[in-house]
């Protein structure tokens, strides 16, 4: 893993990391927030909504890891296509 990983340009691999970190703590903190609002008397069944909430939450991090994953094979396989970096002649001036 770590030689594909290197593959990758800097920027791509920090992008990767925010998007996985993102994707696990903006599900889990709207799914806390919107626990706050299940109060007894308020909801006929508060322990069985908050658990629905929870069951949310991890289906749409789930969702949202697998997302990145395939962003990051497309990434992958797009950094091996266009093979290692050549660093060609630099280009004639136009002097006569």
């Amino acid at each position: 893993m770590g030689l594909i990983w290197r593959l990758l340009s800097r920027t791509t691999r920090q992008r990767l990391v925010w998007a996985s970190g993102a994707s696990v703590l903006l599900p889990w903190l709207g799914g806390e927030f919107a626990k706050t609002w299940f109060q007894p008397g308020l909801v006929a069944e508060p322990l069985r909504a908050a658990m629905f909430i929870d069951i949310l939450v991890v289906a749409v991090v789930v969702f949202a890891l697998t997302m990145v994953f395939t962003v990051a094979v497309g990434c992958v396989v797009t950094a091996v296509m266009k093979g290692p970096k050549y660093f060609g002649d630099p280009f004639p001036s136009d002097r006569r």
